[in-house]
């Protein structure tokens, strides 16, 4: 299966610690929430990403995996 793009919302600001690990991603910061977006490999990536997210003790809002069209410009 090909790379998903998929949108991920945060409640807060992500850590720095998390960002150098999310390079691959574009991370928008649209108060109250941070929206990271761009392409996961696989379902074992995003559930490690949500993972991650859990365990840092971030508030996890939305996951939306976005269709093929949807690119970062298409906002």
């Amino acid at each position: 299966m090909p790379e998903a793009t998929y949108q991920v919302r945060v409640s807060g600001v992500i850590p720095e610690e998390l960002l150098a690990e999310l390079r691959d991603l574009t991370v928008s910061v649209e108060p109250p929430e941070t929206v990271l977006h761009g392409s996961l490999p696989d379902q074992s990536a995003v559930v490690g990403l949500i993972s991650r997210i859990h365990g840092l003790g971030l508030r996890l809002i939305e996951v939306r995996r976005l269709p093929a069209s949807d690119g970062p410009g298409a906002f």
